[in-house]
């Protein structure tokens, strides 16, 4: 049982119920779900005043910032919230994991896609993600850790990709008019039309060496990609196994027909596309192409990439 888990069982248990600032912490990223993070900012403190946890908000204003703010406050809070989307969500995580204070997480879906909060059992439902919060309960979390090129090194939870689903991430985010899953729809549209390629690339894992053209390579800690896209239907957050996802060299139109079946998770079974479980995996291609992890591009150039996944390396509230 974790410390914190007990702090509050004590807590309750002696009719104290509300947590000292200096305890626990909250971020909020304002633009996060085209601007629902600040929006909805005094109905998260009310909601989580309501339900025992005392604190005020952090707000970030550039990107990376959230990253900072948890290994700054982990120093001073055990508990710290982070009210965002998965992008905000990717960068709390690197901050706890470069932290030597670690600090226990908390998510607050007010993204677009909200897609590990998922994996945590409240998906959307941010008032259940405070309720979460406030009963102490926490489970250990795998980690994915990602290095790429110039030797950057960066850390996420729900998933890596290179190809077809990192150009989707990139078009996503260059659309402002919608919101929810219709998004990403949307985007990989615009993504068949304006940025198609099968580039060559070669994937090495932990059974075996494959060199063909290749739509995309996903390598999934969590299912959902997107919001609706169910890219990796069996995958568990907790197993200990990235469940790598690859579809070969595809044409637009075929695309299109296994589009259906991502959003139903029922593509494992097309012979387009194979699915192994492995610890590690390694990338590489003939051509730049963009990267992302957790939906958030992190290099548009990325030709080589070494990806792994550390069990249990984090504790979050669930």
């Amino acid at each position: 049982m974790s410390d914190l888990r007990i702090s509050f069982i004590v807590k309750f248990a002696t009719g104290v119920t509300k947590h000292h600032a200096m305890h626990t912490a909250l971020i909020i990223n304002p633009t996060a779900g085209r601007g629902r993070g600040r929006t909805m900012a005094e109905e998260i403190v009310a909601c989580l005043r309501d339900a025992g946890i005392e604190c005020a908000p952090h707000y970030t204003r550039a990107p990376l910032e959230a990253a900072e703010f948890v290994r700054t406050l982990a120093e001073t809070h055990e508990l710290v919230l982070i009210a965002g989307g998965d992008g905000t969500w990717c960068e709390a995580v690197d901050g706890a994991m470069r932290s030597t204070a670690r600090p226990v997480l908390g998510l607050i879906p007010v993204g677009t896609g909200n897609d590990f909060a998922k994996m945590l059992g409240y998906g959307n439902d941010w008032r259940e993600a405070c309720r979460h919060a406030a009963s102490g309960k926490t489970r250990r979390v795998d980690i994915g850790c990602c290095r790429y090129d110039d030797g950057s090194l960066r850390y996420f939870a729900n998933g890596a990709g290179i190809g077809f689903d990192a150009q989707v991430s990139r078009e996503a985010r260059r659309i402002r008019f919608l919101r929810g899953n219709t998004v990403y729809i949307l985007a990989v549209l615009r993504t068949l039309m304006l940025r198609y390629a099968t580039p060559h690339m070669t994937l090495e894992h932990d059974h075996e060496k494959l060199e063909q053209k290749i739509t995309l390579i996903a390598a999934a800690n969590g299912q959902c990609y997107g919001g609706a896209f169910r890219i990796a239907p069996e995958a568990s957050i907790d197993d200990g196994y990235l469940d790598v996802v690859c579809a070969r060299g595809l044409s637009r139109l075929r695309i299109l027909g296994l589009l259906p079946k991502v959003l139903r998770g029922t593509h494992l079974s097309d012979p387009a596309v194979t699915m192994v479980r492995s610890r590690r995996l390694v990338i590489r291609s003939d051509v730049p192409l963009p990267l992302h992890l957790d939906g958030e591009v992190v290099s548009n150039e990325a030709t080589s990439l070494e990806v792994e996944i550390l069990p249990g390396a984090l504790e979050v509230c669930a």
